[in-house]
C-alpha cells in the first residue's frame, strides 16, 4: 500500500506536495532518531561496562591489601561516602568461602549473586562485574544499578529529540516557501486558462513556463488559438447572413405589402398577407441573429463608468412608440435610484429592448408591461399572464426556447440578455409568477456597479 496513498482527499498539488514533504522529512528524521537512539544506547552500554571493569581492576588491589590481618571480622562497611549525592556503583568483596569480607555502605548484605560468576552478568537492577585476585582468592563484585544507566540514554535522547522536534515548524515553513515557488508558474498557467472563455480567447503568454509546464502550455495555446478561429468564423458567417439577408427580405416585404394594395379579391390578399407575415418574422429573425453576433463578439463591457438613465429612457419611449397602444408600457423609477455601471451603452439598450419586446408580445394583448428602476441598480421588467412551469423557466434563458404562448419568436432574446449580463458581471434573474403578485413573468436586470470586473469567461 502506498503510505501517501491518503493524499487523494486533497484535492491540491500543492497540499500534497507540502503534506507528502511534510511527512516524509518527519518519518525520515524519526527513524534517524530512532537509530541515533539505538546506537547510543549499545554504545553507552559498552563504556558503562568498560567504566564498570575498570573500577573493579583498579579497586581489588587496594580492598584485597586494607582486608588482610582481618579474615576473622565481620563484613565491614565501607562509609567515606558523600550520600548527598546520588550513587550508581557499589562492591562486595569476598573470600574464597564466599563470605562478604567488605563492602560499600549502600551494597545489600547478601550477595548480589550466590555463585560470583567471573566477568559480567545482569542481576535484577543491577549490572556486575567480578574479579578474583589469584594470589588471595578474594573475589569483587562491582555492580551499578541500570536506573544510571538508562537515565543517561533518555538524557541523550531528550537532547537529539528536542532539537528535532523544533526543527519541524521550520521544516514546514520552509517546505511551504519553497513549493509556493515551484508551484508559481503552476497557477500562473491555471489562472490563465481558467480566464479564457467564449470571450476571452486572448493568446496565452507561455514564456518563462519551465520545461515540464511548456509542453502544456504550447497544447492549450493551440486549442485557445484554433477555437478563437472556429468562433470568428462562426460569428463571421451569422453576422454576414443576417446582414445579407436583410435587405433581399425588406424589398421582398416591400414588394408583398404593394402587392396586397393592388390585390381585389379577398382570398389573394389573404395569402398575400401570410407571405408578409413570415417576411416579418424572417426580418426579426435576421435582427435577432445580427444582436447575437454582436453580443458574443464581447461588446458588453465598457471602459468606464456610465450613467444608464438615459438610455433606458429613449429605449422605453422607442419601444412606447412601436405598440398599439403606448399606455401599455408603464415606466416608473425611484427617486434615488441610479444605473450608473461599466457598460457598453448599445449593449444595454440592446437587452432592455429585447426583455421589453418579450413582455409585450408573450403577455396579455392589451396587458401592461411594467418597466421599473430600483435602488441597488436594478431593472424589473414585468407582464401578466398565467405563471410559468418552473421546468420552462428554468430553460427559457438557452437559445431558440420558447414557451408556451401565442407569439412565435426566434426565442433568442433572453439568450442575447443572459450573454450581454455575463460579460458585465451582471445577473438575469427570471421569475413567474412576478415578486409579490400570484401570476405573470418578471425579468429583472442587476447590474454590477462596482469599480472592478473579475475574470470574465
Amino acid at each position: 500500500m502506498n503510505m501517501f496513498g491518503g493524499l487523494r482527499m486533497f484535492p491540491s498539488i500543492f497540499a500534497r506536495l507540502i503534506l507528502g514533504l511534510t511527512l516524509g522529512t518527519t518519518v525520515l528524521w524519526g527513524g534517524a532518531a530512532l537509530y541515533s537512539t539505538y546506537t547510543s544506547y549499545h554504545e553507552l552500554n559498552e563504556a558503562f561496562d568498560l567504566a564498570l571493569q575498570e573500577v573493579a581492576t583498579r579497586l581489588l588491589p587496594l580492598v584485597a591489601d586494607d582486608v588482610i590481618g582481618h579474615e576473622d571480622d565481620d563484613a565491614r562497611a565501607i562509609t567515606h561516602f558523600d550520600e548527598s549525592r546520588k550513587q550508581y556503583l557499589s562492591y562486595q568483596l569476598r573470600d574464597p568461602s564466599g563470605r562478604i569480607v567488605l563492602r560499600a555502605h549502600d551494597a545489600p548484605q547478601l550477595p548480589y549473586e550466590k555463585t560470583a560468576t567471573p566477568g559480567f552478568s545482569s542481576v535484577g537492577d543491577y549490572r556486575l562485574f567480578s574479579l578474583t585476585d589469584k594470589a588471595t582468592g578474594l573475589t569483587i563484585t562491582v555492580a551499578e544499578t541500570t536506573k544510571g544507566r538508562w537515565e543517561a540514554v533518555s538524557g541523550a535522547v531528550r537532547a537529539l529529540l528536542w532539537p528535532l522536534a523544533c526543527l519541524i515548524p521550520l521544516n514546514i515553513l520552509a517546505i511551504w516557501l519553497a513549493v509556493r515557488g515551484a508551484m508559481k508558474p503552476v497557477l500562473g498557467l491555471s489562472d490563465a486558462i481558467a480566464m479564457r472563455g467564449s470571450h476571452n480567447l486572448a493568446p496565452l503568454d507561455i514564456s518563462g513556463q519551465p520545461r515540464e509546464l511548456r509542453p502544456i502550455a504550447q497544447a492549450v495555446a493551440r486549442l485557445v488559438e484554433r477555437l478563437r478561429s472556429a468562433l470568428d468564423a462562426e460569428r463571421a458567417f451569422a453576422a454576414n447572413s443576417a446582414h445579407e439577408l436583410r435587405t433581399p427580405i425588406a424589398g421582398a416585404l416591400a414588394q408583398t405589402q404593394r402587392m396586397i394594395s393592388e390585390l381585389a379579391d379577398p382570398k389573394d390578399r389573404r395569402r398575400a398577407r401570410e407571405v408578409e407575415a413570415t417576411l416579418k418574422r424572417l426580418s426579426a429573425l435576421a435582427e435577432k441573429l445580427m444582436q447575437l453576433s454582436r453580443a458574443e463578439a464581447g461588446i458588453g463591457p465598457g471602459y468606464e463608468d456610465v450613467d444608464l438613465i438615459p438610455v433606458l429612457d429613449l429605449v422605453v419611449g422607442e419601444c412606447a412608440k412601436r405598440l398599439d397602444e403606448p399606455e401599455r408600457l408603464v415606466y416608473t423609477k425611484d427617486d434615488s435610484a441610479s444605473l450608473l455601471a461599466r457598460m457598453d451603452m448599445d449593449a444595454f439598450a440592446i437587452a432592455v429592448r429585447n426583455l421589453i419586446d418579450n413582455a409585450a408580445n408573450h403577455g396579455p394583448a392589451n396587458g401592461a408591461v411594467e418597466v421599473r428602476v430600483e435602488q441597488g441598480g436594478t431593472v424589473r421588467i414585468i407582464n401578466g399572464g398565467p405563471p410559468i412551469a418552473q421546468d420552462v423557466l428554468a430553460g427559457l434563458k438557452q437559445r431558440f426556447a420558447r414557451g408556451q404562448t401565442r407569439y412565435s419568436g426566434a426565442g433568442l432574446g433572453l439568450a442575447i440578455v443572459e450573454t450581454i449580463m455575463n460579460q458585465t458581471d451582471g445577473k438575469l434573474d427570471l421569475f413567474s409568477p412576478a415578486t409579490e403578485r400570484s401570476d405573470g413573468f418578471e425579468a429583472r436586470l442587476t447590474m454590477n456597479t462596482s469599480q472592478t470586473y473579475g475574470a470574465r469567461t
